[in-house]
């Protein structure tokens, strides 16, 4: 069962952001990041683990974050919080209430904290 938080728990200010592709020279893709609003959360940590990015290894500790309802929340999104970035891994609407989001996200440390 998931402890829903407490007004609070609701103490971490949160950047919601979505991806926006641009084509680049030579045929890439150039993604950059849209803020959508700023939302309050409840962050909790849930494991840590090591993956392999850009050929090297680097730390990511996957979080629950609970948020308010917002219909628009996709899992192609991030949130982000000063130098934190939180990739969206899913969202899951609690008990289909519209009232809680739970996201699990995860967060790649920088290299100097892994």
């Amino acid at each position: 069962m998931i402890k829903l938080p407490q007004i609070s728990d609701m103490r971490h200010r949160l950047a919601l952001e979505r991806p926006e592709r641009t084509a680049a020279p030579g045929g890439g893709v150039t993604v950059s990041y849209i803020k959508l609003a700023d939302i309050w959360a409840s962050i909790t940590p849930l494991n840590m683990r090591e993956r392999l990015t850009r050929d090297q290894m680097r730390a990511a500790i996957t979080h629950q974050i609970i948020v308010r309802y917002r219909a628009d929340v996709l899992p192609e999104m991030r949130l982000t919080s000063s130098s934190r970035i939180f990739e969206i891994l899913s969202v899951l609407n609690e008990k289909e209430r519209n009232r809680w989001l739970l996201l699990e996200c995860e967060e790649i440390l920088p290299e100097s904290a892994a």
